[in-house]
């Protein structure tokens, strides 16, 4: 089964896989259904689709094919720029992006955006992940594998060479959730 991963780093800069949560598709996925029932237009009905399934979940960008050039989750991904919804909201969303990481100075924020968001997803059970991260004095930061399919997103690899962590002193593929 799938799982997302949390990272932390610590005060040498290293990723370091701290936890994991199972069944990824509580962690994205669902964020990414949940803000798009919230916040966007639904899509029509195929004609392929049934009322009755219609009704029941609607038809969504999350399951949608790469048809062109315009990922159909994008319209999903755009809101995280939009000032119409909540900041808990904005978080939450910012969080499944790839290469975000949050630093410890605001890791108490993102608790409380996971805590507060509403819906059926892990932010709950990742939440007190974060909280116990967060007693670890060495932990500067902390970052997500929103699946596990992706395999390790925070390690370098290098042809012929040893694996090594990402180190987010060292290296700039990364981002600051809360600097944008």
């Amino acid at each position: 089964m799938s799982y997302t991963e949390i990272y932390s780093f610590g005060k040498d800069g290293n990723a370091e896989l701290t936890e994991e949560v199972h069944n990824a598709w509580r962690g994205a996925m669902a964020i990414w259904r949940i803000m798009e029932e919230r916040y966007l237009e639904p899509l029509p009905k195929p004609s392929w689709m049934g009322d009755d399934d219609y009704k029941e979940r609607g038809y969504s960008r999350c399951g949608q094919p790469f048809l062109d050039e315009e990922h159909p989750l994008k319209a999903i991904w755009d809101l995280w720029k939009d000032s119409k919804i909540s900041e808990t909201d904005k978080i939450v969303l910012g969080s499944t992006f790839d290469n975000v990481v949050v630093m410890r100075e605001n890791i108490e924020e993102i608790i409380k955006a996971f805590e507060n968001f509403e819906g059926e997803t892990s932010l709950k059970e990742q939440a007190e992940i974060l909280r116990d991260i967060l007693k670890d004095e060495e932990t500067i930061a902390i970052a997500w594998n929103q699946t596990s399919v992706n395999g390790d997103a925070w390690s370098n690899y290098e042809e012929e060479k040893e694996q090594t962590p990402y180190n987010l002193l060292e290296q700039t593929d990364h981002w600051d959730l809360f600097k944008g």
